[in-house]
């Protein structure tokens, strides 16, 4: 559990993060700026899980906010799932099928300076993200660019990246990474919203009644 949201927190951090890590690179540059300068960020999400292991592929839609350093991306189909890091605290939730029936699973974590190193959660806010990872290819996909970013050091779950990125929007439309046992997972996003307020709410969790939680 805590590997697989440790994925998780690492590609959305890697989404808003990435400043540091690209001195040199102004489409990236500009992008990140646009995300960090808006209050609220929304945006509509399609993750594809490819599993080498596994031989399938599994679709998740959902929606994703972001604002300041803060987190949220709701799942709804094929299940029900929510990720919220409130600044403070990792909370995942599970919502069973209704055919199994069982009370909600609820998973929580303090980001300490043991966690925030193991997830890179640093990157949220600024951090030397530079430290691990480089970019080391930049190239044009018709009207987008693509980035090929490779972590420095070998004991990451992460080990390859790519994102794509449309110089014109200043948004990020891609980002697809392999881990440490080669499954592929890609994350697409459309509908992108800049808002000018934040809805904090978004970014308060209390778990529902009757839920099972544990501790990361």
């Amino acid at each position: 559990m805590f590997k697989r949201i440790s994925i998780l927190f690492f590609v959305m951090s890697f989404s808003v993060g990435l400043m540091a890590a690209v001195a040199g690179n102004g489409t990236l540059q500009k992008v990140t700026k646009k995300y960090r300068a808006s209050k609220l960020v929304e945006m509509s999400v399609v993750k594809t899980v490819k599993s080498e292991l596994l031989g399938k592929e599994t679709k998740y839609d959902g929606k994703i906010f972001l604002a300041n350093g803060k987190f949220r991306w709701e799942n709804t189909t094929p299940e029900k799932t929510l990720l919220v890091f409130d600044g403070t605290t990792i909370w995942s939730e599970q919502t069973p099928p209704k055919e199994f029936g069982g009370p909600v699973q609820v998973a929580k974590g303090k980001v300490d300076k043991k966690t925030r190193s193991h997830i890179l959660i640093s990157a949220l806010v600024g951090a030397d993200l530079e430290k691990n990872f480089k970019i080391v290819k930049e190239e044009k996909v018709g009207e987008l660019v693509r980035l090929d970013v490779t972590p420095i050091y070998d004991d990451l779950t992460v080990k390859s990246l790519q994102v794509l990125l449309d110089p014109k929007e200043n948004t990020m439309k891609e980002i697809s990474y392999k881990d440490d046992i080669g499954n592929l997972t890609t994350m697409s996003f459309s509908n992108v919203k800049f808002q000018k307020k934040e809805k904090k709410n978004l970014f308060k969790y209390q778990p529902p009644k009757g839920a099972q939680v544990t501790d990361l």
